[in-house]
């Protein structure tokens, strides 16, 4: 069944990690042909996205939003605030794209565009911390400092690889926390140097060994005590752990609906790669949330 939209919002982000937005030439009369009335709007300043979709989204049957995780981070912010939001379209212009990929947006732009047409509709869960939701991951210790530690010349040079190159400089001496969790009910405690928790089964384009997913109605809450090669390892050996089910020994994981931590200093929290608040964090799962445009 071929989908078609009435009236739609095209934003986008000219900052987004691919460089000059391909607009006018090849985005917007794809668009067109399953979009009737699409206008298209500039976010040019951090945190414009969120106002824009959350005053007018209700406007809309589709907003379409062209960037990359960050980018999608701020204006699923404002939509998940909506009594009746529209559907919801990613076209991948960030350097990692992570959540677009976990949901079945092609990389391609055209075919990425193509899929307003050709695609479904998903509703798909989102994550909620505090009052802050993420779509794709929340996490501290090791994964904010790589965050934080990338060097945005680099990042707009090589993309990607400037992701592995900080979290391989982070993971040689990470420092510990203490942290105290409810998790569902149960205590947990102990030492680490990160805890994620994942909504999608992509960070940095890696597909994770574990099987997070966008509409179970869970949090993969993972709990890595040490890091050094066994770290290094478990990704590189995805495929084999998930057919064994087996992971490192200092590496927890719990599939949960919510649950609260403290740790013993305030820790940066970083949501779907933007670093903006701390520690103690109370995380739980909005099932079905919001409608996205997907294949799959």
């Amino acid at each position: 069944m071929t989908m078609h939209f009435n009236k739609g919002l095209l934003l986008y982000n000219e900052q987004a990690g691919k460089g000059k937005v391909p607009i006018t030439e090849q985005i917007v009369p794809v668009l067109k042909e399953a979009v009737e009335h699409l206008e298209e709007q500039v976010i040019s300043a951090p945190g414009e996205g969120e106002k824009i979709c959350f005053e007018r989204g209700s406007d809309y049957d589709i907003i379409i939003l062209y960037g990359g995780d960050g980018t999608i981070h701020e204006c699923v912010n404002g939509i998940a605030r909506l009594e009746n939001g529209p559907v919801v379209a990613v076209l991948p212009g960030g350097t990692c794209n992570d959540f677009s990929r976990a949901i079945g947006v092609p990389e391609e732009m055209d075919a990425a565009c193509r899929l307003l047409k050709t695609g479904g509709v998903r509703h798909v869960d989102l994550g909620l911390m505090n009052d802050r939701y993420f779509v794709n991951f929340w996490g501290i210790g090791m994964i904010t400092d790589t965050s934080e530690n990338i060097d945005e010349n680099k990042k707009t040079m090589i993309g990607k690889m400037s992701y592995y190159l900080s979290a391989l400089e982070t993971i040689r001496n990470p420092p510990f926390f203490h942290y105290m969790i409810e998790a569902d009910g149960v205590k947990l405690e102990g030492d680490a140097v990160m805890a994620v928790a994942l909504n999608g089964n992509y960070i940095g384009t890696i597909n994770l060994p574990f099987e997070a997913n966008h509409e179970d109605g869970y949090l993969d809450l993972i709990i890595v005590k040490e890091s050094g090669f066994s770290l290094i390892k478990e990704v590189i050996q995805t495929e084999k752990i998930k057919a064994t089910g087996k992971h490192a020994a200092n590496l927890e994981h719990h599939r949960v609906r919510s649950f609260t931590i403290a740790t013993d200093r305030p820790m940066r929290v970083d949501m779907d790669g933007e670093v903006y608040t701390a520690t103690p964090s109370t995380c739980s799962v909005k099932k079905g949330h919001v409608r996205f445009v997907s294949s799959i």
